[in-house]
């Protein structure tokens, strides 16, 4: 598009149709040109985030590449892994990777692999002594032993 023309308003309308055409694959120059938007209008919202515009932007093409995630997901977990003669190990083997990897990254309350550990002894500090040259010339306080009897 030039840069000539009437100024373009983001309506609630618009946004809903440029989120559409982001989820449908359109480039920003397609989108542009079918809605009739121009370039220093578009540019401006993007760089100014006009009413969240880049972040809405980055956000639609998030959703548009997980949809294809998911979608090429349930074409792997479909696949047949049995035929003539048997079961297919490898398409076995790859089928298993994606269902684990959906379920660790789906459901990671408990398929995660992620380990928290807590430093903090149930929520009290942890307590170091450290010899007192070494705490006065790195500027660090000890603190102080508590009698445990």
């Amino acid at each position: 598009m030039s840069n000539r023309g009437p100024k373009t308003k983001l309506t609630d309308k618009l946004v809903l149709e440029i989120r559409k055409m982001v989820l449908d694959g359109k480039d920003y120059v397609e989108i542009q040109q079918e809605l009739e938007i121009n370039d220093s209008t578009w540019d401006t919202w993007v760089y100014k985030n006009y009413q969240g515009f880049r972040n809405n932007l980055v956000d639609w093409n998030y959703e548009r590449i997980l949809k294809k995630c998911e979608k090429l997901s349930e074409e792997i977990l479909d696949i047949n892994h049995t035929g003539d003669n048997g079961v297919d190990s490898r398409i076995l083997s790859i089928k298993q990777k994606e269902s684990e990897f959906i379920r660790s990254t789906l459901d990671k309350k408990h398929y995660s692999k992620q380990l928290n550990t807590d430093l903090t002894s149930g929520g009290k500090p942890i307590m170091v002594n450290i010899d007192k040259d070494i705490a006065e010339k790195n500027n660090v306080a000890n603190s102080e032993p508590k009698d445990n009897s």
